[in-house]
């Protein structure tokens, strides 16, 4: 009678203050514990995620705390859910939540004990137990929890139908060795889904729930059978059963697999990107709840030999250049899909393997320049345009002057966009950004998916030699915009997230476009990058930016060598390398074209020559070696620049236009004057004299430009011993000699 009252009392006072407390302490809201089981109506606890490639192969089980995949009612065995009532609590179906009676006889036990020897938990209880109670609560066997337990525990049962509550139970609950709810269960014990479940292996699952980890069936099998005949004498008991089948179900071969083995992650770098991805691709509360399968875009079997090649490469070059790392990221330019993605060639390293270089950001150099370019035929230039590649003075506006220098110290005079792009001559790119505008170059770059911030100036002139921090991964899916017809698809490393309990898809990949360059541009950066000829004298025509199929190609150094980057594209793959050291120390004389392109060329052919690979890039079909030529590209005919800077007969050449751009042929860039006899007096004025003075020779006249820009030139060609005139004088030389004049073309 005493122990009735002490349960009476500890109910009045728990349901007054709507909580307990140990002494001393402030009572619990029950509010505290009636939030954490909101995660009942959308079943947001953990779940087991799995992360597969394009082709299904696993690349990673995310299971931090344990396995768990949600399984409707309908899919479990309806003998397991028997036994676990039978076993559990044989009067769910018409208890409220609490068992009155079981409440009643353990109070009295434990009450003659001195202890807490019986419990008398409902599933309804249980559920509470595991869902609202923290572990430390959860596991103390103390009456003002159980006053707690038993009052929700009603609230529950007036708030879901009993199938709610035995799905939720049957899918909470721990049945040991990492194992939460009966799906993780059988796949962890016996290797199959749930509802393929014999009667011997579910009567044995129903009765781990006592105790898991003391029954696991691989440790203490003897353990686990008693507690079967448990079950099945529980299940003959409730009339679920008669002797005669709970015999047969005894006799029945369990069929207990191995252990499985510890699943290890593939494309650990990439995986990683991935679980960092999938907050913003399905949202944050889902990413942490799991219980999905993301099928990504990557290519584990390409991922493999890219990062087989970067261990290689590293492992094999000259100590004395201290290159301790490499990264790989390829792109299907149509589709944005990362097909590959080497963040270090350790990831075990315990420094700082586990840095992902793909997506950090580093500077590029000269592999930013290829956007300079791209802004410059958007602004109506043309391959033929003429650059001044000579040491030029920009004014900072500060009192201070930006002065680019060419790699190795030389300068080239004029030289044609085409030209100076493909060997990545530093103040041709500085000149050639002055004049098309950084606002302009910065805007698309940002449109071609880099993040730089909202201030071009804070790079200046420096941008277009890659003075801003952007990503491998950013930087070539800037390239593979250029490489689908100047439209840019963000990358993604995601095609598809399904739900593991009832497969319904949560998200599916649709691919987002813009166009940031025309088709024509896009064609014309692709002719100039592929251009083998074009970068001879600074790349060997049989180096490792040349390949068995034509790719378009661009190197980068950055100061110090801290970074070399080689970024190249097919119409079907676009393909970026970066070699270092994560640590920003600097390589010592390594350029792109040492460091980071013989990387890329063996990368870029393990899918050259690979057609089955191929057939995938290409969405089933062999891609073409390039991309079609827009109708709306022409030709024209031209002179050498070579054959006019030395005066000589012109020699021709065919270039490549967009239509409607400036053809730039005779006089666009320059003119050429030729003297046949000392100038008469008073036909020049002083300032043309004095650049050709005396008798004949051939006077070099500009056209009108930024003053700066003149001056520079013409000092570079006086050093040189080349007359260059200023324009304000050309028109009167023009005038006196027109019978000796001869015009050139542009450069």
């Amino acid at each position: 009678m005493n122990a009735y009252r002490y349960i009476l009392r500890a109910l009045l006072v728990c349901s007054f203050l709507a909580g307990c407390a140990a002494p001393g302490e402030e009572p619990v809201s029950l509010d505290v514990y009636r939030a954490r089981l909101e995660a009942l109506k959308d079943h947001s606890f953990f779940q087991t995620t799995r992360i597969v490639d394009r082709n299904g192969v696993l690349l990673a089980e995310l299971a931090e705390h344990g396995y768990r995949t949600w399984v409707e009612l309908d899919r479990i065995p309806e003998l397991l859910q028997q036994a676990v009532v039978a076993t559990e609590d044989r009067t769910f179906y018409a208890n409220p939540g609490v068992d009155t009676g079981r409440v009643a006889r353990a109070a009295v036990q434990n009450a003659l004990a001195g202890d807490t020897v019986s419990g008398a938990s409902t599933i309804t209880m249980q559920l509470v137990r595991i869902v609202a109670f923290d572990p430390e609560e959860r596991f103390g066997q103390t009456l003002e929890r159980k006053v707690r337990e038993a009052h929700l525990a009603a609230e529950i049962d007036e708030e879901y139908t009993k199938d709610d509550i035995l799905e939720a139970y049957l899918n909470v609950a721990f049945f040991g060795s990492r194992a939460y709810g009966v799906e993780a269960a059988a796949e962890t014990y016996f290797d199959r889904p749930v509802e393929d479940l014999t009667p011997s292996q579910s009567t044995l699952l129903a009765g781990l729930l006592q105790a898991p980890a003391a029954l696991d069936p691989r440790s203490n099998l003897a353990g686990a059978r008693d507690r079967q005949l448990v079950v099945l004498e529980s299940l003959v008991q409730t009339g679920v059963l008669d002797r005669d089948e709970a015999d047969l179900i005894w006799a029945s071969p369990l069929h207990l697999a191995d252990p499985p083995p510890t699943p290890g992650r593939r494309a650990r770098h990439f995986v990683d990107y991935v679980v960092q991805s999938l907050p913003e691709v399905i949202g944050p509360q889902l990413a942490a709840r799991g219980g999905f399968t993301v099928t990504t875009t990557l290519d584990v079997d390409l991922n493999d030999r890219l990062h087989a090649l970067a261990r290689t490469h590293v492992e094999r070059l000259d100590p004395r250049h201290h290159v301790g790392d490499a990264a790989v990221v390829a792109v299907i330019p149509a589709t944005g899909e990362i097909v590959g993605m080497v963040g270090g060639v350790d990831y075990d390293d315990p420094n700082s393997g586990q840095v992902n270089v793909a997506i950090s950001p580093r500077q590029v150099g000269s592999a930013f320049k290829p956007i300079t370019y791209a802004a410059a035929l958007e602004a109506g230039w043309s391959p033929a345009r003429v650059l001044w590649d000579v040491p030029m003075r920009f004014d900072n506006g500060d009192g201070t002057y930006y002065q680019p220098v060419n790699y190795d110290g030389h300068y080239n005079g004029p030289v044609r966009m085409r030209r100076a792009l493909a060997n990545s001559l530093n103040a041709a790119s500085v000149q050639l950004l002055a004049d098309v505008g950084v606002e302009r170059v910065f805007d698309l770059a940002k449109a071609m998916g880099l993040s730089l911030g909202d201030d071009p100036w804070q790079y200046g002139l420096s941008l277009t030699l890659g003075g801003a921090e952007v990503t491998l991964l950013e930087l070539t899916g800037a390239f593979a915009s250029l490489a689908n017809g100047g439209t840019f698809v963000e990358p993604t490393p995601v095609l598809s997230v399904h739900r593991l309990s009832d497969g319904k898809t949560l998200y599916e990949h649709e691919p987002k476009a813009r166009q940031v360059v025309t088709p024509e541009s896009a064609w014309l950066m692709w002719d100039m990058l592929s251009d083998v000829e074009a970068r001879k004298p600074a790349f060997s025509a049989s180096g490792p930016l040349s390949t068995s199929r034509p790719t378009a190609v661009k190197t980068g150094t950055t100061n110090d060598f801290r970074d070399n980057l080689t970024v190249g594209f097919t119409p079907y793959l676009t393909l970026g390398v970066w070699a270092g050291n994560k640590d920003g120390s600097p390589m010592h004389d390594v350029y792109g074209i040492t460091g980071a392109a013989p990387l890329w060329h063996d990368a870029m052919e393990q899918v050259l020559s690979d057609d089955a690979m191929r057939l995938t890039l290409g969405g089933g079909r062999l891609p073409g070696d390039a991309p079609a030529r827009p109708v709306s590209i022409v030709s024209a005919s031209l002179c050498s620049l070579s054959s006019f800077w030395r005066g000589q007969q012109c020699e021709r050449f065919e270039e490549v236009f967009a239509a409607g751009s400036a053809v730039d042929d005779i006089g666009t860039n320059f003119q050429m004057l030729r003297l046949q006899r000392a100038p008469m007096p008073g036909v020049y004025d002083g300032q043309c004299a004095e650049v050709a003075p005396g008798g004949g020779g051939t006077l070099y006249i500009l056209p009108p430009e930024r003053e700066d820009i003149a001056r520079q030139v013409r000092s570079w060609g006086s050093s040189r011993g080349i007359p260059i005139a200023p324009r304000p004088c050309s028109g009167r030389a023009l005038r006196s000699v027109t019978p000796s004049l001869e015009e050139g073309v542009s450069g």
